[in-house]
């Protein structure tokens, strides 16, 4: 009868701390998943006007193809991630795409953006759709999933909250200084016009 007992005691102790691992696991997932759902902002917007003093300005027109091979040199040169693999691609919306790593196994990702040309020549992308593998997540979580994994560069701001990246163009010089801004970017009639700013000495 005392082994019937202890028995049944060592099997209730069992079940309390598979209920309690069990529990932990739950509670671990939650907050994880809250903390998902926190808006992530990197930099902000910068809304200044570039000076053009002692610089030579000239528009060039360009095409969605033509863009799309410089920023995947840019990319493949600059913001190489081993951890995520991801392209930028000017189609009829821009589109970001790769994947990244969610509970430990690779998902595919395509994340849908509208462009807008601000008034200073930056360039702002409004998310309008995501695709993440089979799931159905919300657009601002995964742009923080996208955020925590992607190298991105000091000139990007993101704003998961309002779905929004920006190019900071303003932010963003070459070596010869050299730098850039848009005028105009109509993707359905492949019609880009940027601004290439040169330094005048």
């Amino acid at each position: 009868m005392e082994e019937k007992t202890n028995h049944i005691k060592l099997k209730q102790k069992g079940w309390k701390w598979a209920f309690l691992i069990l529990l932990t696991i739950v509670l671990g997932i939650v907050i994880w998943f809250f903390t998902q759902m926190t808006a992530v902002i990197q930099g902000e917007p910068n809304l200044s006007e570039v000076s053009q003093k002692d610089e030579m300005t000239f528009q060039i027109q360009a095409h969605k193809e033509d863009l799309n091979q410089l920023v995947t040199k840019y990319i493949d040169e600059e913001l190489s991630n081993e951890a995520v693999e991801f392209d930028f691609l000017l189609e009829n919306q821009a589109q970001l795409l790769g994947t990244f790593q969610l509970f430990g196994h690779d998902v595919q990702f395509s994340l849908f953006l509208e462009p807008f040309v601000m008034e200073n020549g930056n360039l702002q992308f409004k998310a309008t759709k995501i695709a993440v593998g089979s799931l159905n997540l919300p657009i601002s979580f995964a742009m923080n999933l996208i955020k925590e994994q992607l190298k991105v560069p000091a000139w990007v701001a993101i704003n998961s909250e309002k779905e929004l990246i920006v190019f900071n163009l303003n932010e963003f010089y070459l070596e010869s200084g050299m730098h850039f801004s848009a005028s105009k970017i109509d993707l359905i009639e492949d019609d880009i016009r940027l601004n290439v700013h040169l330094p005048a000495k």
